[in-house]
C-alpha cells in the first residue's frame, strides 16, 4: 500500500488540530466537530483508548492509561505545522499498556523517556516498554513516523524461541510487563528498504482484513524483527530509579519556567501523568519545596532576572509571570532580596 496515501488522514488532522489552537473562538467549535468526526479518530478510538489531560488541546477524554482494543495495531504519527516562532505544544507524558514499536520511515521522531530526550532518525526503530512513562513531540510535515501496538500475548510464544540467540531483547520482553529499568531497544540498520517494505505489506493486510490476514501479520511480525535484531545492531537502554526521578523533576521544574504566566498544579500533574498530591510530595522530596513555594521562588528569580536586564515597567513584569496583586508581589520579592523591586533595579 503506498504509505502517503496511508499518512493522509494523520496529516488531515494536524492541519486540523493547528488550526483550532490558532483559531478565533467562534471558530472553534467547528473546528472541534470536524476533529472528533475525523477519519484518523474513527480508526484510532477502534484500535486504543487515549490518557492524559490535554490530549489534542483537550479534545479528548482523559484516561488514566492508554489501553489496547486489540491484539496488533499500526497508526501514523500527526504530523503538525508548525510556523516559525510559535511556542512548541507538547504532548503530555502517557503509559501503554502494550508494547510499542515506533519506526522513522523519513525525517526524525522526539520523544521524552522519564525527562530524557531522544530523538531517532529516519531508519531507526524503538522498542518502548509498556510502563515507561513518557511523551511525543509533535511530529513536522515532512515527517513520517509509524507507531505499532503488540498486546502481550499477541507474539508471545514466537518470540520467546526467536529471541533466544539475543538474551538482552529476551529479558527485555519477559519483563516488559512487570517492573524493570529497561527503558527501551533501539535498533539501527544501514539498509532499513527491506524493514519498509515489510511494514507495507504489513499494513496492506491490516487495511484489506482478507480471510487468515491476522496469521499472516504473524508471519510478517517474526520476520520483521529478525531484520531487526540481524547482526546483533540493538542497544537496550537503561535508568535507575535516582536517574528517572533526576531526570523528570528537572523537566517539570523546566515545565513550570516555560509556562510562569499560566502553569497551575493539576495541569501540570496531567502533563506529567502524575496525581496532584504526589506531584506535591515528590517535589517537596526532590527540592526540599512543595509546589507553590517552587513556584514561588523561580517567578521571583525570573522577575529579578528581568528587573536586571529588560526595561519592563513592574506592572508588566508582575501580569507577565501571573501575579495579579502587586503588594502580595512586592513583599514576596522583599523577602527574597531584601528590597523592592524598583531599588532592586536601580542597584543592578
Amino acid at each position: 500500500m503506498d504509505m502517503e496515501t496511508w499518512f493522509a488522514p494523520a496529516i488531515e488532522l494536524g492541519q486540523l488540530v493547528k488550526e483550532y489552537r490558532e483559531a478565533a473562538p467562534g471558530e472553534k467549535q467547528r473546528l472541534e466537530w470536524q476533529i472528533r468526526n475525523s477519519d484518523y479518530l474513527s480508526r484510532l478510538h477502534i484500535l486504543q483508548s487515549y490518557s492524559g489531560a490535554g490530549f489534542l488541546q483537550g479534545l479528548l477524554p482523559e484516561e488514566k492509561i492508554n489501553v489496547i482494543r486489540k491484539d496488533f495495531f499500526m497508526n501514523p504519527a500527526t504530523p503538525s505545522p508548525q510556523p516559525e516562532g510559535e511556542r512548541h505544544y507538547q504532548m503530555p507524558y502517557h503509559r501503554h499498556d502494550y508494547l510499542e514499536l515506533i519506526f522513522v520511515l523519513r525525517g526524525k521522531y522526539v520523544q521524552s523517556i522519564n525527562g530524557v530526550l531522544h530523538e531517532l532518525k529516519a531508519g531507526e526503530v524503538c522498542m518502548l516498554n509498556p510502563n515507561v512513562i513518557h511523551r511525543d513531540e509533535i511530529s513536522g510535515m515532512e515527517d513520517r513516523v509509524l507507531f505499532m501496538g503488540l498486546s502481550s500475548g499477541f507474539l508471545k510464544g514466537e518470540l520467546t524461541r526467536f529471541f533466544a540467540p539475543h538474551p538482552e531483547i529476551a529479558a527485555f520482553m519477559e519483563n516488559q510487563y512487570g517492573r524493570t529499568d529497561q527503558q527501551y531497544i533501539w535498533f539501527g540498520r544501514n539498509d532499513f528498504a527491506p524493514v519498509q517494505a515489510l511494514l507495507e505489506q504489513i499494513v496492506e493486510e491490516d487495511e484489506r482484513k482478507l480471510p487468515g490476514h491476522h496469521l499472516v501479520i504473524k508471519g510478517y511480525l517474526v520476520r520483521l524483527f529478525g531484520l531487526l535484531a540481524e547482526n546483533h545492531n540493538y542497544i537496550c537502554h537503561y535508568q535507575s530509579r535516582s536517574e528517572i526521578e533526576e531526570n523528570l523533576v528537572a523537566e517539570i521544574l523546566k515545565y513550570m519556567e516555560d509556562h510562569l504566566a499560566d502553569v497551575d498544579r493539576t495541569g501540570l500533574a496531567a502533563f506529567f501523568h502524575f496525581n496532584p498530591d504526589y506531584l506535591n510530595r515528590f517535589l517537596v522530596r526532590m527540592t526540599g519545596e512543595n509546589y507553590s513555594s517552587n513556584l514561588r521562588r523561580i517567578r521571583l528569580q525570573r522577575a529579578a532576572e528581568e528587573l536586571k536586564h529588560t526595561d519592563k515597567s513592574v506592572n508588566d513584569i508582575i501580569h507577565g509571570l501571573g501575579f495579579s496583586n502587586k503588594g502580595h508581589f512586592n513583599r514576596m520579592f522583599s523577602e527574597m532580596y531584601g528590597m523592592l523591586p524598583g531599588a532592586y533595579r536601580k542597584e543592578q
